[in-house]
């Protein structure tokens, strides 16, 4: 995807995954999402209609919040990165080449100025540290965010809020998901801006020199002149031998040494040539090149910003909506009559779970005692993606009755090959009301799922226990999918 497009699917996965009583995005909202995203796919070619699918939906989705709440349009403008950057960054580089370019006092060019000396070794570090990135493959630790922005947007809601706490979420995921994007855009910056600053190094020093006659020379406390021409002859000699600019011998250089006050040397002309090509061939042209090459770099990721796959569940669920094979859940509770809220949770989780889509039904409840007479009559529907049994934890599990309508169920549904996944659930909820306030509440529950998933075992079932009176989030609809689905993906 874009970075955009990932950007929207983030944001909206931050709300979806905070907002579980879904007052920022109400139900009609998702359907209608789904829907604008199906019929804007139809044409598409069937590999990326997936991929299409989610951004649609994170489009459709991220205009209907920011109509409602202005304050995302805030968080998303505070995410993308800050442009101005680009050019005010290198810009001052640029004036501070300008500004570098008194060497020594008066009309002196100094030439083991540092300014002159330190570019070209400063540069010639950044290119073995460039070297020694490429050839070890070790770039820059992505930190996951930029110091100022974690701290952006969440001001713009109320703390505590649902709004906030998606903010939050969506700023440190988008932090880490940007920070390569982000490395190769300071790296790009830092390239042209080192070029700028060697460039404009040399523009000041012709700046002044055509009003001011430079006089080249030089003087040290510790060198003495055969390492001063040994030096510039290293530094400078392959200038010389691209402009036919000489070196003059030790005798030359061995005169041009400043000794007080006095304008001694020679003209600069020659020696300001030298360091101009120089400084072009060994720091500006380079730099360039690596600025461009960090920009094509940065152009191919915004344009193919990687987003996790089929193992991120978020979009694992999308993509069967996408694929209209959401599925179709039946539940067949046994000696246990859920009410209507528990009803609705579970039939939300499992459409978080199996897609929104998805169609989730429920049997008339089969009464302890009745299995074998509701084996014998009930119908296998092929349509049927899921067959759950819904028990009660506060029931002891008897293989006489429970474990009759577990296994009996899974012998005709391999009868039939109908493909139908048996899954069994047992809500805790009711055993958890009944014994609420009593320590060890904990340990009696799991001596009770043992005691479950033993009897359920002749079936070949491991039974799912949640407590089906709480709010159930994505975690709770990924356990279920991680029970209801083998290996996350859709069995027909």
């Amino acid at each position: 995807m874009t970075e955009e497009e990932v950007r929207n699917v983030e944001l909206v996965r931050a709300i979806e995954t905070e907002d579980h009583d879904r007052l920022l995005l109400t139900r009609e909202d998702r359907q209608q999402a789904d829907a604008h995203a199906l019929s804007a796919i139809k044409s598409d070619p069937q590999p990326l209609q997936g991929r299409n699918f989610i951004v649609r939906r994170a489009e459709f989705a991220v205009a209907r919040l920011t109509t409602r709440n202005p304050g995302i349009t805030a968080l998303l403008s505070r995410s993308r990165w800050p442009k101005w950057i680009g050019w005010f960054v290198p810009l001052i580089a640029l004036g501070a080449g300008f500004a570098a370019n008194e060497f020594g006092t008066g009309k002196r060019l100094d030439l083991l100025a540092v300014p002159l000396i330190g570019t070209i070794a400063w540069n010639l570090l950044v290119y073995i540290s460039v070297l020694f990135t490429a050839l070890t493959r070790r770039g820059m630790a992505p930190n996951g965010r930029i110091a100022w922005l974690a701290r952006l947007g969440r001001r713009d809601f109320d703390r505590g809020t649902v709004l906030h706490r998606a903010a939050s979420d969506f700023q440190q995921k988008w932090g880490t998901l940007s920070s390569p994007l982000n490395s190769l855009r300071i790296a790009r910056i830092f390239h042209f801006s080192a070029a700028l600053f060697a460039a404009g190094l040399i523009g000041g020093i012709y700046l002044r020199a055509l009003v001011t006659e430079y006089r080249a020379g030089w003087e040290s406390t510790f060198l003495g002149p055969e390492f001063v021409h040994a030096f510039l002859s290293l530094i400078l000699g392959p200038a010389s031998l691209a402009t036919g600019v000489e070196i003059p011998p030790i005798e030359n250089i061995a005169s041009m040494r400043w000794t007080g006050n006095t304008l001694a040397g020679v003209n600069a002309a020659p020696w300001i040539y030298l360091y101009t090509a120089t400084i072009v061939g060994m720091v500006v042209v380079p730099r360039l090149l690596l600025a461009l090459w960090q920009w094509g770099m940065t152009f191919r990721l915004t344009r193919n910003f990687p987003i996790a796959g089929q193992e991120d569940f978020y979009l694992r669920r999308l993509m069967r909506t996408a694929g209209g094979n959401a599925g179709s859940a039946r539940i067949t509770p046994y000696a246990y009559r859920p009410d209507e809220q528990t009803r609705l949770r579970l039939k939300d989780a499992l459409r978080g779970a199996l897609g929104d889509n998805a169609q989730v039904r429920f049997d008339e409840p089969v009464e302890y005692g009745a299995e074998e007479l509701w084996l014998e009559t009930f119908q296998i529907k092929p349509a049927d993606d899921y067959h759950i049994l819904l028990f009660t934890l506060s029931a002891t599990p008897e293989e006489e009755n429970h474990g009759t309508i577990a296994v009996g169920l899974a012998d005709r549904l391999k009868q039939e090959k109908s493909g139908t996944i048996l899954s069994a659930i047992i809500d805790e909820n009711p055993f958890r009301t009944h014994f609420a306030g009593q320590t060890g509440l904990g340990e009696r529950i799991a001596v009770r799922v043992e005691a479950w998933e033993r009897i359920l075992s002749a079936a070949q079932l491991i039974p799912l226990a949640a407590d089906l009176s709480q709010s159930l989030d994505h975690p709770l609809a990924q356990k279920f999918e991680s029970g209801l689905i083998p290996n996350g993906s859709m069995i027909r």
